[in-house]
């Protein structure tokens, strides 16, 4: 996920500034700066980290960046890769989604599961899908799904976490339980398709659900 920001650089880069990227943790919103490995296509340099955490490229003549690359496989994130920005924008903000292992802090809402191709015989896992929760928002009128901002994707053992992040005034709709219904959404080849409701727990990471399985979700 990734969009534009403010940025301030020092002096020094000001007048050289090609473009910054600003890499944030998705959970906790935070800069990431460290174990990253980040390129931009369409240039040859690498990036200056100036003293905000922003990942710089200056001027390289008529260069210009197509997209921006970051390897997170030394990290607790998913690698990315996102449009760098087109000018006269100077600034792309990138949101790293968690990986399965990442450790979620206290009051966050999310899930960690696995998605397998079918019920039956040996359980073979999907790699590669893209996954995100949806929701129901009771402070919006009818009774929509709603999708989460982060998308996750599906690792070498078909496990990934979902992560589910609230605005103060989104509300989402509970069950007679009191956890947060949701549901499942994945895409893989073009083709998206969405699991049954379930419940999560507010402000707790949800663990032990089954597997989901692709031949099973609703398209």
């Amino acid at each position: 996920m990734s969009n534009t920001f403010a940025v301030r650089l020092e002096q020094g880069y000001s007048r050289k500034m090609l473009f910054a990227a600003e890499i944030i943790d998705a959970v906790t919103l935070e800069p990431v700066r460290n174990d990253l490995r980040v390129t931009a296509t369409g240039l040859k340099n690498t990036p200056i980290i100036n003293y905000g955490g922003s990942f710089v490229w200056l001027e390289e003549g008529g260069r210009q960046p197509q997209t921006v690359v970051v390897d997170a496989s030394a990290t607790q994130y998913e690698s990315v890769t996102v449009p760098a920005p087109v000018m006269p924008a100077r600034s792309v903000r990138i949101e790293l989604a968690p990986s399965y292992s990442y450790p979620f802090p206290p009051g966050v809402t999310a899930l960690r599961g696995t998605l397998i191709e079918n019920l039956f015989g040996t359980p073979t896992p999907v790699i590669g899908a893209e996954l995100w929760l949806q929701w129901i928002d009771d402070n919006a009128s009818g009774t929509s799904w709603i999708d989460a901002p982060t998308h996750s994707h599906s690792g070498a053992k078909g496990d990934f976490a979902a992560l589910l992040r609230l605005s103060p005034a989104q509300v989402p709709r509970a069950d007679a339980g009191g956890g947060v219904i949701g549901r499942l959404s994945v895409r893989r080849e073009g083709v998206t398709r969405t699991s049954t409701q379930f419940s999560l727990g507010l402000g707790r990471i949800t663990t032990g659900l089954p597997s989901f399985v692709w031949s099973e979700l609703v398209p």
